[in-house]
């Protein structure tokens, strides 16, 4: 532990020199009054339309209370002057509403008439008995102990007291404004995440990097002494918008910690791969959006489907929301992010070496060395399941991802492109260790490709049903979800259609010319196949 905080402050000493005297200081001060500023204005804002519209009134106009209009009192003549020139989008004169032939003036009479009607219901309401007919009331009643439902499910707002409302008046809880808050949080971590990206690329083109491999230490400790200021700077940053926008300090440090670890992740194998800024820069720029799209798009269906819980963002938006939810919620997105992490640390200390950083060759001959140095050339027998059990993650979201679009659509091409691509990475990530030791000359004869097919496919079999038991239960409500994860009763039964799969593939590339991408191709064709004829059995 010693090493890595001596690595971490030759990391927050290297940063502050590079950014010149004070300087450092000033650019930390500056980004988070940025984002503080910001976090307290979105989360003060009262609607995400406000000020969008320019009303002039004249005369008796009743109060118009909603914050997309701007109110504007002016006489006749100076009313139908400035809706003229564009000055307002409408103009009301008494009981006279005059409007121009624009989208943007037809618009603002919409919403201004929405407005009226919500304000004369509530009047309406509120001017009645309750034992009136009109408007239709429901009362709500929250059971349970202080911060919990039935469930065991956890607020942080204690018991919500008993409440009417009134149907016709309350809106569909659409998120837009808790993700945008939500989103703030991924500033930092994103921003931060690309200063360290930086670093490690820095050090590794000017040689920096092997002068501290040649030093005692290991390379895990270089990789998490390197990764731990910007970790640490990161959360703080984190649990700083959490107080300006009034949210629970230890909640959204415990659901973006993992998003956090997730991203870092990613950015860590960017300069292992690369050996340009060019190259790093245009990668990390889709990664940013890649993961940006992962972790909003999913957040904006909260309450909609569960499969919005593949993002730690409809955690905070439940947060913000003063809603439930409990572990496996949390887990759901988060197990696999810590284990992308892990898997990415582990790849990290076994590529971590001067001849794999330096040499340049091209990224599909670099992916397969890095898969032949993760795995050990002495003990195959333990390695080869091993690869399977940790790129499990990997797949895992992968397929959720897939699920999450696919789901509530109906049967026909999309679910079978849905099916054809799932199968395309499962049958990618068990074959390809296989494949990168036959490459090298470490498997030979047909009875160890099969022997070794057969461990390949034990390891991802019994990977994935690890995490169907941990958190796949909050999907498996979506038919397709049995077919991906193969639950069920007759729990062998995918052990061994992987297992063929996965032969076809092994026994095409040795056996044939064909190259490795036509092997996967037709064992994707036989693996869609089995999912398509399973599906049609759940019909």
């Amino acid at each position: 532990m010693n090493k890595i905080l001596v690595i971490a402050w030759r990391e927050v000493t290297r940063i502050r020199k590079q950014f010149g005297s004070g300087a450092s200081l000033l650019v930390v001060l500056a980004f988070l009054i940025l984002l503080g500023i910001s976090a307290f204005a979105l989360w003060n804002t009262l609607s995400l339309g406000s000020g969008l519209y320019q009303i002039g009134v004249s005369g008796n106009v009743p109060p118009i209370r909603d914050s997309r209009f701007v109110i504007i009192k002016v006489d006749v003549e100076e009313g139908k002057t400035l809706l003229e020139g564009h000055r307002i989008d409408v103009f009301i004169n008494g009981s006279q509403v005059l409007s121009r032939q624009d989208s943007k003036s037809q618009y603002a009479v919409r919403a201004l008439k929405q407005t009226m009607e919500k304000e004369e219901v509530e009047r309406v309401g509120n001017a009645y008995p309750e034992s009136d007919a009109f408007p239709l009331r429901a009362r709500l009643t929250y059971l349970g102990a202080a911060g919990q439902t039935n469930g065991g499910s956890t607020t942080g707002q204690g018991t919500r007291p008993e409440e009417t409302i009134i149907p016709s008046l309350t809106p569909p809880p659409l998120p837009f404004q808790q993700v945008l808050v939500a989103l703030i949080y991924l500033l930092p971590i994103t921003f931060i995440s690309i200063f360290f990206t930086s670093s490690f690329m820095d050090e590794k083109i000017n040689r920096r990097l092997t002068v501290l491999l040649s030093a005692p230490v290991t390379p895990f400790q270089i990789i998490l002494g390197k990764m731990l200021p910007y970790v640490i700077f990161t959360l703080a940053a984190i649990a700083f918008i959490a107080v300006q926008t009034k949210g629970n300090v230890l909640i959204m440090l415990a659901i973006f910690l993992p998003t956090t670890l997730f991203i870092f992740a990613i950015y860590l194998m960017v300069p292992l791969f690369y050996r340009t800024f060019k190259d790093v820069t245009f990668i990390a720029m889709l990664v940013t959006t890649l993961t940006t799209a992962y972790v909003v798009f999913p957040a904006m269906f909260t309450d909609v489907t569960d499969l919005s819980f593949i993002s730690p963002l409809t955690l905070a938006v439940k947060m913000y929301r003063g809603e439930p939810f409990g572990w496996r919620e949390y887990l759901f997105p988060s197990l696999p992010m810590a284990a992308i992490f892990g898997f990415s640390i582990y790849a990290g200390t076994h590529l971590l070496n001067e001849e794999f950083l330096i040499g340049y060759k091209p990224i599909s001959r670099k992916i397969g060395d890095a898969i032949y140095l993760l795995m050990s050339h002495t003990k195959l027998y333990l390695s080869v399941p091993l690869w399977s059990v940790l790129v499990i993650p990997i797949v895992y979201m992968a397929q959720i991802i897939i699920l999450a679009f696919a789901a509530d659509l109906p049967l026909g091409l999309t679910l079978g492109v849905t099916l054809f691509v799932s199968a395309f990475v499962e049958e990618t990530v068990k074959s390809i260790g296989i494949v990168m030791l036959m490459d090298h000359g470490r498997i030979k004869s047909d009875r160890e490709i099969l022997w070794y097919a057969f461990l390949s496919v034990l390891g991802f079999f019994i990977g994935e049903k690890l995490l169907v038991l941990i958190s796949l239960r909050v999907v498996l409500q979506a038919s397709i979800s049995s077919i991906l994860f193969g639950t069920g009763l007759l729990l062998f039964l995918p052990l061994i259609a992987h297992f063929t799969f996965t032969t076809i593939v092994t026994l095409l590339k040795a056996k044939t010319k064909l190259s490795y991408a036509a092997a996967v191709s037709l064992g994707t064709v036989v693996h869609f196949l089995y999912n398509w004829y399973l599906l049609g059995g759940l019909q």
